[in-house]
């Protein structure tokens, strides 16, 4: 009768061990995703910021070379905010691919 209760408590510890893992995983893949989700979010409000600004600069444009000029400040910008959006996406994934993945210690880390 012992020897079943041992083996019972290291079957539940065991059990509990693999839940704890489990849920640190999920951690660390819904911060991955909120960090993602608000990087996006981020990255929209500043193309959508440059649009409004774009079609206000292109509004006031009295000649063709205006509206050139505002056309070149806009795709610069542009490129510029896809530059940042790519940093911000690969920093994250290098923070974040190791914990979804497993680290190489067998275990996912929180």
């Amino acid at each position: 009768m012992a020897q079943e209760q041992g083996t019972a408590q290291e079957f539940s510890a065991m059990g509990q061990k693999t839940i704890e893992t489990m849920m640190g995983m999920q951690r660390g893949f819904l911060g991955a995703m909120q960090e993602l989700n608000h990087q996006w979010v981020s990255g929209f409000n500043a193309e959508t910021a440059l649009a409004s600004e774009f079609f206000a600069k292109l509004a006031e444009a009295k000649s063709i070379p205006d509206a050139a000029i505002a056309c070149q400040g806009c795709v610069n910008r542009q490129m510029e905010i896809f530059a940042e959006n790519s940093r911000q996406m690969m920093a994250a994934s290098e923070k974040y691919m190791p914990q979804l993945f497993g680290n190489g210690s067998g275990a996912a880390s929180t």
